[in-house]
């Protein structure tokens, strides 16, 4: 529900945007709608002045929410780079934060509450790749609300120039009759040694705010290393997904190749069909990157 302040400010907003959860809206058993006690939890969207025209994005503001400070700010910092141009923000950023109301990080958390003294793990900053004594760079995924695992990557690998990749991205595809957020972009490279395969996917977790938070990132790949065939996949929490990856790698007879896509889900089931998109998503890639003929 969007509303602006203003009869002649239309073009210059500000606009709000009640967040407010389905279910509860559509209860005529005289509920809270989703209101704290604080009030309806709010999004306002303050215009730049040359909005639609210029490349400078939206600027948004919560109101009316409870939640830790720092989860909010990442939360904000989330819908600044979500931004593009043309981009209708209203559904978007509306349908993220959304999400978030859903998941009970954006009710019922005091902010003057210390991160450190209440993680139920349900929700941790995603880790930018700090190192321990052993040498090794940990990346801890944003929330365990979809199973995403923790991954380890040698230091020594991910610092080294000598394993560097160049990664092809396709265009964010949105899959039809999805949630409005709902999105995949597929992320290709060349590999020859399973270096380059920890090399790709750190640069990716550790360099990518918008991969580092995406619902899954499943990927495969197959490589020739000194006469052996090297190849295996990850789910990444889309049971079944690496599986599928890995098969269209075979159906389409690439080597020496890693495809990784990422989604960010829209909070709409796209039930098997997702399969689909997924595969077809990281072909397009392979396309791109000219592993895989457009006619094949």
């Amino acid at each position: 529900r969007i509303s602006n302040v203003g009869d002649d400010a239309a073009l210059e907003g500000p606009w709000f945007l009640l967040i407010r959860h389905a279910d509860v809206e559509s209860d005529h058993g005289g509920g809270s709608n989703g209101s704290s006690s604080l009030g309806t939890p709010t999004l306002e969207i303050r215009l730049p002045p040359r909005y639609p025209f210029g490349e400078e994005g939206p600027e948004p503001i919560l109101h009316n929410v409870m939640m830790k400070p720092q989860l909010k700010q990442q939360l904000l910092q989330e819908l600044r780079d979500m931004y593009e141009v043309e981009m209708d923000v209203g559904i978007l950023w509306g349908e993220r934060c959304r999400e978030e109301l859903l998941s009970g990080e954006m009710s019922g958390v005091d902010e003057d509450e210390n991160d450190s003294n209440n993680n139920d793990g349900r929700e941790t900053p995603a880790n930018t790749g700090s190192d321990n004594s052993e040498g090794i760079s940990t990346f801890i995924p944003p929330t365990t609300r979809y199973h995403q695992p923790i991954r380890h990557f040698p230091t020594e690998v991910v610092n080294n120039k000598k394993y560097e990749r160049t990664i092809i991205r396709t265009p964010p595809f949105h899959p039809p009759k999805s949630g409005p957020s709902e999105t995949m972009i597929a992320h290709v490279c060349t590999v020859t040694c399973m270096e380059h395969v920890q090399w790709a996917l750190a640069e990716l977790l550790f360099n990518d705010k918008k991969v580092a938070k995406a619902t899954h990132n499943m990927f495969a790949y197959r490589f020739t290393d000194n006469g052996s065939h090297v190849s295996d996949n990850d789910d990444d929490g889309e049971k079944g997904s690496g599986s599928k990856l890995a098969a269209l790698l075979e159906m389409c007879h690439v080597d020496n190749v890693l495809v990784v896509v990422s989604r960010w889900y829209g909070g709409v089931l796209l039930g098997p069909a997702r399969f689909k998109w997924i595969a077809g998503v990281a072909r397009d890639g392979l396309v791109q990157g000219g592993y895989v003929d457009q006619g094949k």
